[in-house]
């Protein structure tokens, strides 16, 4: 499980880093969903950041077999930025069933320069396997809240098929499993996520993996996501400038809502080039922070402003502030 959104690190720093080809920026290119019940619309993320000093240019994903579609989140991926190649393999559309079926996904880069990605999914899609629902999705959680959620595992094609394991990914998120009941050849296992409230906020990806005692369903993956709703929202979460003319001051106006009164105590990180406003001292539900940027140097301009406030489940908040710097 990977968290998404905002980290407590305080850094300053310029962005420059030699030139990475688009196949080097992804750290995965192929993903095994292993054994899935047929019917299912199987997904993956594969995400990437732009770590070159340009943006970068997608084209329309194409896909070696009907059974997969892909797309990209983002057409153009600014410095610095992260984006995510999505995957979406539709068992309903897979031919044959119980074998290995493999999915080559290729990626057109257009620009700064010409290069195709080839990534990869693939999944055995049993027909003998039911899954209900298919994944376990918390939906949106509030900070410390917490939560248990369950599916229904079926194989029909073994009547001493046992649940032997089951683990997580995810160091928030602890699996749990029961037998609910045989009949003939059928045997369905009832899997249950539970949701620790120490959770932090932020957009979360997990995995259960079930082993069992068949060979041919020896382990079977079970999707988890939770949103977890921080307990100070920041919108937009960055001040991104772009094109940024040296000497030219810029603002961008940051908002942090929570659903109960509390002060911003403190802000860190403004120097001679970043200046940062807060528009009011006292306690609200509603803060407005105004970033002003003023360049002095032609290059990446890369800020992490620190915001400490008084509320216990939100301390403290990190603001990325990002532009390229050019000539007037």
């Amino acid at each position: 499980m990977k968290h998404l959104v905002l980290a407590i690190v305080v850094t300053v720093c310029t962005v420059a880093s030699a030139y990475a080809g688009p196949a080097d920026m992804f750290p995965e290119k192929v993903m095994d969903f292993g054994t899935s019940p047929k019917g299912t619309v199987l997904v993956h993320y594969f995400r990437f950041t732009n770590t070159t000093q340009q943006t970068l240019n997608l084209g329309t994903p194409r896909v070696s077999c009907g059974c997969t579609s892909a797309t990209v989140s983002k057409s153009q991926v600014a410095p610095g930025e992260t984006a995510a190649v999505v995957a979406y393999m539709d068992t309903r559309r897979i031919p044959t069933p119980n074998v290995t079926k493999s999915v080559l996904v290729y990626v057109p880069f257009l620009s700064p320069t010409q290069e195709e990605v080839t990534l990869r999914v693939q999944t055995v899609a049993r027909d003998d396997l039911l899954m209900s629902p298919d994944s376990i999705a918390f939906g949106n959680v509030k900070t410390g809240q917490g939560g248990q959620m369950s599916t229904k595992v079926t194989f029909m094609s073994d009547s001493n098929w046992k649940v032997t394991g089951a683990s997580s990914t995810g160091g928030f998120v602890k699996a749990e499993f029961k037998e609910e009941g045989r009949n003939g050849s059928m045997v369905t296992y009832e899997v249950t996520a539970i949701l620790d409230k120490a959770c932090p906020a932020g957009n979360w990806v997990s995995d259960i993996h079930l082993t069992t005692s068949n060979a041919a369903v020896a382990k079977l993956r079970i999707p988890v996501t939770v949103a977890v709703a921080p307990a100070v929202a920041v919108t937009p979460e960055s001040a991104t400038f772009g094109n940024l003319p040296m000497g030219v001051e810029m603002e961008k106006k940051i908002t942090l809502k929570s659903g109960k009164p509390f002060k911003i105590l403190e802000v860190k990180g403004a120097d001679e080039q970043l200046k940062v406003t807060v528009e009011k001292t006292g306690a609200s539900e509603v803060h407005t922070i105004v970033v002003a940027a003023n360049p002095k140097a032609i290059g990446g301009f890369t800020r992490m402003v620190e915001i400490v406030t008084d509320d216990k489940d939100q301390p403290k908040l990190i603001i990325p502030v990002t532009a390229k710097v050019v000539n007037k």
